[in-house]
């Protein structure tokens, strides 16, 4: 079973925003997704199921070492995250485990380079994607659509905010509640609970 499927919703992605790599990425939807996985090498597989079920920046699923993964818990290093804010622990489905330990290399990363002392970069990562997308049609979609994704996700299962704010490494809930998308039929379901009382 694909570690997505417990996460998804039907959730409708707004019309693409981002262009030429400028803008906000728009948020993936299932079948592309699906489509994705099917497109892509095994290594960014892994790379885009880790992204989607982490709520993970790029830089740090590429940054991450083989002694981060401790059972079945990623440790996200305070030096590996944009703010900088502290250590955080994300719980990962056992079948991605079990991926991310089958990964070839030697090295201490478990996303490569050419290199292996060295972590894949972030360059690389964002060809494979954009080649995969454009084969597949895809627009407006970057590693950064998989971290919406999984905010998205969360939020739509009715997840606590503050607890979305912890697991991606927010300093601000603000922060968070910005990758939110709302489309109408939500706006229009949420007014209608109050249609009854008139």
């Amino acid at each position: 079973m694909d570690p997505l499927e417990a996460l998804s919703f039907n959730h409708q992605p707004p019309p693409a925003m981002k262009s030429n790599r400028h803008g906000t990425s728009r948020i993936l939807s299932q079948t592309e997704y699906q489509q994705l996985l099917g497109a892509l090498a095994p290594k960014f597989r892994v790379l885009l199921k880790l992204c989607c079920v982490s709520g993970f920046r790029i830089s740090e699923a590429l940054s991450l070492r083989k002694c981060d993964l401790v059972a079945d818990t990623i440790i996200v290093r305070k030096s590996e995250t944009k703010g900088k804010i502290g250590t955080r622990e994300v719980p990962i489905p056992p079948e991605l485990v079990m991926e991310l330990l089958a990964l070839d290399g030697d090295g201490i990363y478990f996303f490569t380079g050419r290199e292996y002392a060295k972590p894949m970069t972030r360059q690389n990562a964002d060809y494979a994607l954009r080649t995969a997308c454009k084969k597949l049609g895809i627009e407006g979609t970057s590693w950064h659509s998989t971290r919406r994704y999984f905010i998205n996700t969360l939020h739509h299962a009715s997840v606590p905010m503050k607890v979305i704010q912890k697991v991606v490494g927010h300093r601000h809930l603000a922060s968070t509640s910005r990758y939110i998308d709302v489309s109408e039929d939500q706006v229009r379901t949420a007014v209608s609970v109050l249609w009854q009382a008139v």
